[in-house]
């Protein structure tokens, strides 16, 4: 059987100096012109504005001391390919910090759970506003554990003064510069791993999540990064031990990247990894599941995350059949409102459908399923899906469908799949619109929040 498989970076055009002076010199832009803004308002520049103007200028005045030989050598290839990612990252943390509301996000419950875990315990201080599960005089956080963990250093220097907000844009930028990485992995000119990594940081509610910082987005977005490095894994060097240490890490991250496991599998068995090779998968699992276990059997006596269960009201069915229409409503069709006052579009506090935020997403859909990579691919962002759509609630209070983020990294790779190397003009009108309506709901919620 012949198996068509995305080719790799060798012989692709790779990023040139001129593209990560682009990317820095965007940062630079950014800040000056947030900056602006912010005086103009009487804001005030966060830590994060000053650090990426610093780290874009540096990274800048360095990369005109460098010069790309001719021939290119192998070397050469690899340094741009480098200082491109970090352009890539130090623009989109600029891009963040620039565009966040605040540095500071009341719904910090990860901080309060690395606090905890420092002191040797795994209750958390709750006050009223930071969901909750409460087993008799012992508050537990209701989300997974993995950014938790992530912050822990910082909560070892800082305390509770450990600053989530800055956690979850540093983590946002990172997720824009993997997923330029992951891009790289596939034959696309630099035009196409441009247009697509805007879209991925900037046209999709992976902003709006990352600037605001808050519980559940942190969660949300900090499952991205781990995914995109198993995927990025997975089509270069498929070595299954390291895509099995990320793809378990992902899961602590949003559990329902579990079931995607064995998507993995398939892709790295028809990468021609065999079968005993993909045992190698298995070590990461189970050094995460253990994690996992533990963490549960000392706050709830159980082999599950049983926070939500306690948290929500006795007797409520958190999955079944009866929350398909309203998650499947939420997901495809749940639209914006009109009234008569300005700016007389706005978004709904339930939400509002993937494709009314990020129409680029529908490209998911040029690739064709015959391809077995693809039919995969599109099958682990379906799974991955499915549980949200079954769940009791559909994550109100939100600016589009944040209980899909994790999903993201697979449609982002269908994209791919279906740019014929250069990003065709329907793909940068769709890019571009999807970018001006994550704007929109970025500037709505912080200067007229999001109406009932």
């Amino acid at each position: 059987m012949s198996i068509e498989l995305p080719e790799s970076q060798d012989g692709a055009l790779g990023p040139s100096l001129a593209t990560s002076r682009g990317f820095l010199a965007a940062a630079v832009v950014f800040v000056v012109v947030g900056y602006a803004v912010i005086i103009w308002h009487g804001w005030h520049l966060t830590r994060l504005d000053w650090i990426a103007a610093i780290l874009a200028s540096g990274a800048l005045a360095y990369s005109f001391r460098l010069v790309d030989p001719v021939p290119m050598t192998a070397d050469a290839v690899k340094r741009d390919e480098m200082l491109s990612q970090v352009a890539v990252f130090v623009a989109f943390l600029a891009f963040y910090a620039i565009t966040a509301g605040s540095d500071v996000s009341p719904f910090n419950a990860h901080v309060r759970q690395a606090f905890a875990l420092i002191h040797g315990h795994t209750y958390i201080d709750a006050p009223n506003y930071i969901e909750h599960a409460q087993v008799g005089q012992y508050s537990y956080q209701l989300h997974p554990l993995l950014p938790s963990l992530l912050l822990m250093p910082f909560a070892a220097i800082w305390g509770m003064n450990t600053n989530q907000a800055i956690f979850s844009i540093v983590v946002g930028a990172l997720d824009a510069a993997l997923a330029w990485r992951l891009l790289g992995r596939l034959r696309l000119t630099v035009n196409a791993r441009t247009w697509l990594t805007v879209f991925f940081g900037a046209g999709t509610i992976v902003w709006y999540e990352t600037v605001h910082g808050t519980s559940w987005g942190v969660s949300m977005v900090g499952a991205i990064a781990p995914t995109l490095i198993a995927l990025d894994e997975t089509f270069s060097k498929a070595r299954p031990a390291n895509v099995g240490i990320f793809a378990a890490l992902a899961a602590l991250a949003r559990y329902d990247l579990a079931f995607v496991w064995p998507i993995y599998l398939a892709l790295l068995f028809i990468r021609g990894r065999r079968v005993r090779e993909l045992m190698w998968f298995i070590p990461g699992c189970v050094a995460v599941g253990a994690v996992y276990v533990t963490f549960n059997e000392i706050r709830y006596q159980s082999l599950f995350d049983r926070g939500v269960f306690i948290f929500a009201e006795p007797g409520s069915h958190l999955f079944g059949w009866e929350h398909f229409p309203g998650n499947f409503y939420t997901l495809f069709f749940m639209t914006t409102r009109l009234d008569g006052t300005f700016p007389y579009i706005h978004p709904t506090f339930g939400g509002q459908a993937l494709i009314l935020t990020s129409p680029a997403f529908i490209l998911a859909l040029r690739p064709s399923v015959r391809r077995i990579q693809t039919a995969l691919v599109g099958l682990a962002a379906l799974i991955a899906m499915t549980p949200s759509l079954f769940y009791f609630t559909n994550g109100f209070a939100q600016y589009g469908t944040r209980h899909y983020l994790h999903t993201f990294p697979f449609l982002l790779l269908l994209m791919a799949f279906g740019v014929h190397r250069r990003a065709d003009q329907l793909t940068r009108i769709l890019i571009v619109v999807s970018v001006l309506m994550i704007a929109f709901g970025v500037w709505h919620e912080r200067f007229y929040g999001l109406p009932v």
